[in-house]
């Protein structure tokens, strides 16, 4: 459902979106300024620390702070869980939430807002059920939030801080304790310099995690590798062998090197674990329901008519367990 906005009302919901996230916020606007009232937004106390922020802004590539002053860039690093994203090209303004987004022509601008320019705005709601589901359907919302993801995906990366949590493998990450925050990456002092000619990071928001647990492998303390002296008397023979374990270990690789997102259809690296595309997956672990219906066949790239799910990614009760294709 759709509802046109303007006016008071325009800007009233836009107040809502920002107040009532919980767990996805997503703030699209080439120019971005903000004053005591948007910060209360923003600040609302009754926030769990997980929830997330994407903030992309743009234009004025020779001089950011045109766009997004280095004061306010300083208030959105204080979040816990939060992607700054620079796309030199956006003139689009969208906000959402988990719950409902507005495509609309109004800047996060604090002028825009008070000097009752005339903007247009249109709202759409979805429910927890179908919240982005991605079919190239008419179904606005869906497709916004999707083209928006892609160009953060696309674009350069700022600011990205993400929360460290700890939890018990035995206990389902609802019971995850937030510890505190870690930024990964700060391109602040570059990025507000004169010029943006010097180089930059060539990460994108996809090479980042949505959350780091204290628990996890790659969150323990580095051990020193020492180097260990190789004995003489070790034979050429046994590194020949050696060879022939490697070339055997490549041999034993599935043969299906390539797979598709069980979401969009679009090529992936083939893993029935991982069966989506990043900016699928993004949508998809929101509220991370294994049995949702999705699109197409993770093996083959068939149309599976609602068949297919993160649970069973693959169609083989049609084409077979073995099946080649």
């Amino acid at each position: 459902m759709s509802t046109f906005l303007t006016g008071k009302t325009l800007e009233s919901e836009i107040d809502d979106i920002i107040w009532e996230a919980k767990e996805t916020l997503l703030i699209v606007s080439p120019f971005i300024k903000l004053d005591e009232h948007f910060k209360k937004l923003f600040s609302n106390p009754k926030r769990f620390d997980f929830l997330k922020i994407i903030v992309i802004f743009g234009k004025n590539e020779n001089k950011v702070s045109k766009s997004l002053s280095k004061q306010d860039f300083e208030f959105f690093k204080q979040f816990s869980n939060i992607s700054i994203i620079h796309a030199p090209k956006l003139h689009a303004k969208y906000y959402a939430n988990e719950n409902k987004g507005v495509i609309t022509s109004i800047n996060l601008y604090d002028y825009s807002f008070t000097n009752e320019n005339i903007e247009f705005g249109v709202l759409t709601e979805h429910s927890k059920s179908d919240i982005f589901n991605f079919r190239g359907s008419n179904n606005i919302e869906n497709d916004a939030f999707h083209t928006c993801m892609e160009i953060a995906n696309e674009n350069t990366p700022v600011f990205i801080k993400r929360p460290i949590f700890t939890s018990n493998k035995f206990i389902v990450t609802l019971n995850k304790t937030y510890v505190k925050s870690e930024i990964l990456l700060d391109e602040t002092q570059r990025f507000y310099s004169f010029s943006l000619n010097k180089k930059s990071t060539v990460k994108r928001l996809s090479d980042f995690p949505e959350e780091i647990d204290l628990n996890s492998n790659e969150y323990k303390k580095p051990v020193r590798e020492h180097k260990t002296e190789i004995k003489t008397e070790i034979k050429p023979k046994i590194k020949t062998e050696v060879k022939k374990e490697k070339w055997a270990y490549k041999s034993k690789k599935s043969y299906h090197q390539t797979g598709y997102c069980i979401r969009t259809g679009e090529e992936i690296p083939y893993n029935p674990n991982q069966p989506y595309s990043y900016s699928a997956y993004q949508t998809w672990a929101i509220y991370e329901n294994y049995h949702y219906p999705e699109n197409f066949c993770h093996k083959t790239g068939r149309p599976s008519n609602g068949d297919t799910s993160m649970a069973n990614p693959i169609l083989e009760h049609k084409w077979g367990k073995n099946s080649a294709w």
